[in-house]
């Protein structure tokens, strides 16, 4: 799938990875204060990857996980080229400034992890990874939080949520709702959103939110307003495939300038449904 090149929004959305540390090393920056309130003002684009979510801060505010790349030699093949490798990195906040910058392995090496967002009660992490054992390109994971900080194994959800394609940004509503977009299903083109209710240690069926959510293009992110029956989506459906924010009305009147799903069945099936099925036991632990 062709990712679109040219951007036109930032904005931040808070979404939530689950995921595994088994050794933390610090990391030495030259500006922490810098590269952490670079992430935490909002989301990014990238020509690599597209929308690129902001930092997930723990509802404290003291701590905050991000992704970031570099280029790295794969460990086998002499002749190979560097190629691009996702990390997940934690930092504190401390007396009003941002350090500790911890990297986490929550993969193996050379393997990537990325789209980091916490749970409401800074107990889980949520992510993406390409790690081997994955049931096909880019899957989510999820992750216990200790209480010292640090993580628990890193578990595959499974494939009620994970396919042989791309499953990126995950974001959790509401402490058990997960958002997260997926290319591996038959859905309207690109990457559709979808949602799945999970509790600690089980999921329901994955529900695609519906044409009126998910457009012929890219659909990254959701955020919603229940209050005011709106949701708020990350879309490269604009002119010329621009990433832009798209408010939709739902179970709601119409709202100017917005478009309106009545009733949203699958939007309202996702809220509703209650879990049922178990993670897998794919893991790593190094």
């Amino acid at each position: 799938m062709t990712r679109a090149i040219t951007y036109s929004l930032t904005l931040f959305i808070g979404m939530f990875h689950l995921g595994q540390t088994m050794a933390q090393n610090p990391m030495k920056f030259e500006n922490n204060e810098e590269i952490v309130q670079n992430q935490y003002n909002g989301g990014s684009f990238s020509t690599l990857e597209g929308y690129v979510p902001s930092m997930s801060v723990t509802q404290d505010g003291n701590t905050a996980y991000f992704s970031s790349s570099d280029q790295q030699k794969p460990l086998y093949g002499l002749f190979s080229k560097k190629e691009v490798v996702h990390e997940i990195y934690r930092a504190e906040r401390i007396n009003g400034k941002w350090t500790n910058i911890t990297k986490l392995e929550v993969c193996p090496k050379y393997a990537s992890a990325k789209h980091p967002t916490i749970s409401d009660d800074g107990k889980r992490l949520f992510f993406a990874s390409n790690m081997k054992g994955s049931y096909g390109k880019y899957d989510i994971y999820v992750a216990d939080i200790k209480p010292d900080g640090s993580l628990g194994v890193s578990k595959n959800l499974g494939p009620k949520v994970n396919t042989k394609e791309d499953e990126l940004y995950p974001n959790l509503y509401n402490g058990t709702l997960l958002f997260f977009a997926s290319e591996g299903r038959d859905g309207y083109g690109g990457l559709d959103l979808y949602a799945t209710q999970v509790a600690h240690n089980s999921l329901t069926p994955s529900v695609n939110l519906g044409s009126h959510i998910n457009s012929s293009r890219d659909d990254y992110a959701i955020q919603l307003d229940i209050e005011q029956g709106l949701s708020y989506v990350v879309s490269n459906r604009g002119e010329n495939h621009t990433i832009e924010q798209v408010t939709i009305a739902y179970r709601s009147k119409p709202v100017e300038d917005t478009m309106v799903a009545y009733n949203d069945e699958d939007l309202d099936k996702a809220l509703r449904t209650e879990t049922t099925y178990e993670y897998t036991s794919t893991s790593f632990e190094d």
